[in-house]
């Protein structure tokens, strides 16, 4: 991990910690995805499929805030769909 660096979450797929760093930039927070799974293998085993996501120190708090609100606002798609 880079200094001044803190992991924020830790997940199973460069996908779903692309979505959650795109998010935390969308909302003006530096981010940055570090994983060791290699893409020349077809399946990934225990430590070596993590995924973390990564924010500042100081910004540490801040993106906890956010995912937590993000997690408790209903998607739109949702509303959409219901109607």
């Amino acid at each position: 991990m880079a200094d001044g660096w803190e992991i924020l979450e830790v997940l199973s797929s460069e996908e779903e910690a692309a979505v959650i760093c795109g998010y935390l930039e969308s909302q003006g927070v530096p981010c940055q995805v570090e994983s060791v799974h290699s893409h020349g293998f077809a399946f990934a085993v225990g430590g070596l499929s993590n995924v973390r996501v990564e924010v500042p120190t100081d910004r540490l708090e801040e993106a906890r805030r956010l995912l937590a609100a993000r997690e408790r606002t209903p998607d739109l798609a949702d509303d959409v769909e219901g109607s």
